[in-house]
């Protein structure tokens, strides 16, 4: 006789199947297409044109913490950014992401960083931390509404109790929610997305999230995922996995048609050590189609600073920078924020 839980798979395998049945019927590649005048929609194509080219690598999706972090980035072809809640803490507050951030501020950070996007003509998609959604489920509905808004592509909603902390800072200490909560936090973004889109045609992709590896071991990260994509999630993150073989394993479990992300931080100091747990190419072979290094600009701004000031301030720099150190000249700062573009009469 099958347990229990083997039970509950099945059934949840029954559903996906009958999911994925009804995406095919939408689209050849099993994402329901959003509405074209939508933000979501570019996120849509890129990830579209990736598998129908049948591309090796996943697409490099970097953290920005600001509008000329993100406006740097752009310019240099990053197919997608992401807004980490992460980085905007510590660049907007200087505090760690220990829920110090709170709605109005990922928001106003949001706008900014699009409307610069919207006025260098770009259609770079900007997936934004929405974090536990800000409290209940009426706060959820108002985080995809407000973020929604503000331009973003896709929100990010976890199971962290709320107020949340970094995931990999708080290790096995991290504060989850049951899943029951769980699920109801996703579905109520999933409706959000919906009313959103009934009223403008702008709602954003749902991002749906758990954290709960550290806390409730992988098997309960796997079967949270299932019943994300059950409820129609159109992207399924699980944090701070960890190993590879751990990816893997998740990957197998899902629908290969469902988007999926992995998430990287760099741990090592020495330059000449550093690289990415995984390269891009590695994670499309897992089979995700994103993978995202939420921090890696905020760990390079952060270290070309601490860098200025040591050499400013605690090594006698009285006449200026050393030769050495890089820094961008003053033309080029003005040319990135746009000085040639004005007339001065």
């Amino acid at each position: 006789m099958p347990s229990p839980s083997s039970a509950r798979r099945t059934d949840l395998h029954h559903h996906q199947a009958t999911a994925t049945s009804t995406r095919l019927q939408n689209d050849v590649m099993g994402m329901g297409e959003p509405p074209t005048t939508s933000p979501a929609h570019s996120l849509y194509t890129l990830i579209k044109d990736r598998r129908l080219d049948k591309r090796r690598e996943a697409i490099p999706l970097y953290g920005v913490h600001d509008a000329l972090s993100a406006k740097i980035l752009s310019r240099h072809g990053a197919p997608a950014l992401f807004l980490s809640g992460f980085g905007v803490s510590a660049s907007l507050l200087g505090l760690p992401d220990v829920g110090m951030t709170n709605l109005v501020e990922m928001e106003m950070v949001a706008r900014h960083v699009f409307s610069m996007l919207s006025a260098e003509e770009t259609a770079v998609p900007l997936i934004v931390d929405g974090d536990t959604g800000f409290g209940g489920p009426p706060n959820i509905l108002r985080t995809v509404s407000s973020l929604a808004s503000a331009g973003a592509a896709a929100v990010t909603i976890e199971d962290q109790c709320f107020p949340k902390v970094c995931t990999i800072a708080a290790g096995s200490n991290v504060r989850i929610v049951d899943r029951e909560e769980a699920v109801q936090r996703v579905r109520c973004a999933l409706a959000a997305r919906d009313e959103v889109n009934r009223r403008s045609d702008n709602g954003p992709w749902i991002v749906a999230r758990t954290d709960c590896r550290m806390a409730f071991g992988f098997d309960e990260c796997v079967e949270r995922c299932l019943q994300f994509e059950q409820l129609g999630a159109d992207i399924i993150y699980a944090e701070n996995l960890q190993s590879v073989e751990e990816y893997e394993r998740l990957r197998r479990r899902l629908d290969p048609l469902t988007v999926t992300i992995v998430a990287q931080v760099q741990e090592k100091r020495d330059p000449k050590e550093s690289k990415p747990l995984l390269t891009t190419g590695e994670v499309g072979d897992l089979g995700y189609d994103l993978a995202l290094f939420g921090v890696t600009t905020l760990q390079i701004v952060a270290g070309a600073l601490e860098s200025a000031a040591i050499e400013l301030l605690e090594q006698g720099g009285e006449n200026g920078p050393a030769r050495d150190l890089a820094f961008a000249d003053f033309a080029t700062v003005k040319e990135i924020v746009g000085f040639e573009d004005l007339e001065f009469g």
